[in-house]
Order: structure tokens, then C-alpha cells, then sequence
């Protein structure tokens, strides 16, 4: 299933980005849409950026990962960053079918402290979320979260990737960026 190299894709970028810029201390805090935040657009769906935080999509193209959508907020020595992959399942796939091969697939490539999946929603859709650790480039501790949701036989799976430090804040935006989520 093309969905199994989602995950190693999305954990190989998070170790990627850590020579690539910086994180920044701001935790954005805020309420529920990021009112007057930049919207941005992914095939099919559009979310608010928090913050600080900018739409780099652009700037992967032609990258060996085909992001749907990439945002960072940048500052440092490593770039806190929301990434998004989109791809078509076969058919007869769904959640249950991604919530299955998750945790083998993080374990393949090293991640560590791989939380149980937690029921999640995404644009009203029934999804799931889990954390994880792993070492970057430098050996920094960097922490990730992944939310995982299928829209239109398409699973779009969510990555947030920080420094361990970092990530509370991070994590505040993100879900600030996901209650944002909307289906177009």
C-alpha cells in the first residue's frame, strides 16, 4: 500500500528539515479559527496558518517527497513544520486500513515513544492522531504528530514536526491550524 511510504517519507523530511532553518519560541496560543490568519490552499481542502508561520509549498517543489502542502515557521537552527500528503487509496481502503500499518511503519524507521492512536476529527471527518520521537540530523530531539484522515478516497495524512523542546507550542498552533480545516 502506497500509504506505508506516507509515514517513512513524512519521518525521512522531519529529519531533513533539521539542517534547513530555524523554530521560533512563539506559541500563538488563540482561539479556534486563527481569525485574520493567511489561508492556504491544499487540493480539496483550505486551513489558516497561524502566526508566524508561512506556506513554503513552493519551495519543496521538485523535492523527492511530492508535499500536498508545506508550511514553517522558521527561526534557528531547525524549521518547526506542518506537512501534508495526499494520495489516492486503493479501493476499499479507508482509516481502520491506515490505523493498522502505522506504528510498524514508525518503527522501521527508528521513531521511538510511539503513542496509541487517539480518535481525531479534520474538517468534521473522523480521523486519528499519534506522537512520536526520533533523532534528527544533529542528534537534536525532535517530536512529531500525525494526524491521519480519509476525504474523498484520498488519505491526507498531517505531520507536525518540532524540536522536543519546542513542540508544546507548536503543538498549540497546530491544532489551532487543524480546528481551521476545511473540505472545499
Amino acid at each position: 500500500m502506497r500509504t506505508r511510504q506516507t509515514v517513512v517519507l513524512l519521518l525521512t523530511f522531519g529529519l531533513l528539515m533539521a539542517g534547513c532553518g530555524g523554530d521560533d519560541d512563539d506559541d500563538g496560543g488563540g482561539g479556534g479559527g486563527g481569525g485574520g490568519k493567511e489561508t492556504v490552499s491544499g487540493t480539496g481542502y483550505e486551513l489558516k496558518l497561524a502566526d508566524g508561520w508561512t506556506n513554503s509549498t513552493k519551495d519543496a517543489e521538485g523535492s523527492v517527497i511530492n508535499f500536498d502542502l508545506l508550511a514553517l515557521e522558521k527561526g534557528g537552527s531547525f524549521n518547526t513544520n506542518l506537512n501534508v500528503l495526499r494520495e489516492k487509496l486503493p479501493d476499499g481502503a479507508g482509516l481502520e486500513d491506515l490505523r493498522k500499518i502505522y506504528r510498524g511503519q514508525l518503527d522501521s524507521v527508528g521513531a521511538t515513544s510511539i503513542t496509541g492512536t487517539r480518535e481525531a476529527t479534520v474538517g468534521g471527518d473522523e480521523a486519528y492522531t499519534y506522537e512520536y520521537d526520533q533523532k534528527g540530523q544533529t542528534g537534536e530531539e525532535v517530536h512529531g504528530r500525525q494526524v491521519a484522515v480519509v476525504h474523498d478516497d484520498h488519505a491526507h495524512t498531517i505531520t507536525l514536526t518540532a524540536l522536543a523542546t519546542k513542540f508544546d507550542a507548536a503543538n498549540q498552533e497546530f491544532s489551532e491550524m487543524l480546528r481551521s480545516w476545511r473540505w472545499k
